[in-house]
């Protein structure tokens, strides 16, 4: 995976996470946070879950290890959610924006909240983000549609059939 690779991939993702929480605007407050019994219980949850993972391998990235949970609660609305994300995504651009071929090789230690080391490259935690952003997304898809609200695709190919037009 190149540099240009990862911006291209970082690109997609950010379009990706515009397009679910777009998708997820219509609902109430009761949709937005009702238990459905997916992984992270609601739409909501699930969000959060992906926003806060984000931000932790951004943070990991940097060479940091913050030992905070996800705290669901702090964020009571999409804005809240959308808000923040937007913070989290300048950060992305801006680490990927000094990103070259050989910095992705660069392994990078880090603790995770149970206190294990684990090390990786630079690379492939960038790949594991993105990855983990899509599986989490198509959860999401699934929940908008037990609520029989309007699901959405975020196909990495459909943002390249979007670029085209």
């Amino acid at each position: 995976m190149t540099a240009d690779d990862i911006r291209t991939l970082y690109k997609y993702n950010r379009w990706a996470n515009h397009r679910i929480t777009a998708a997820c605007r219509p609902l109430d407050a009761d949709a937005f946070t009702r238990n459905l019994g997916n992984s992270f219980g609601s739409i909501r949850d699930t969000l959060v879950h992906t926003l806060w993972a984000e931000w932790i391998w951004l943070e990991r990235w940097q060479g940091q290890s913050p030992k905070q949970p996800a705290v669901f609660n702090d964020y009571p609305d999409l804005a809240a959610i959308e808000k923040r994300w937007s913070e989290v995504e300048n950060g992305q651009e801006s680490v990927i924006a000094g990103i070259t071929d050989a910095s992705l090789t660069r392994r990078i230690g880090y603790e995770n909240l149970s206190n294990q080391r684990w090390e990786y490259s630079l690379g492939h935690m960038m790949q594991h983000v993105a990855n983990h952003s899509t599986y989490h997304r198509g959860q999401v898809v699934t929940m908008l549609r037990q609520l029989g609200a309007k699901a959405v695709s975020t196909d990495l190919l459909l943002y390249f059939d979007e670029l085209t037009t």
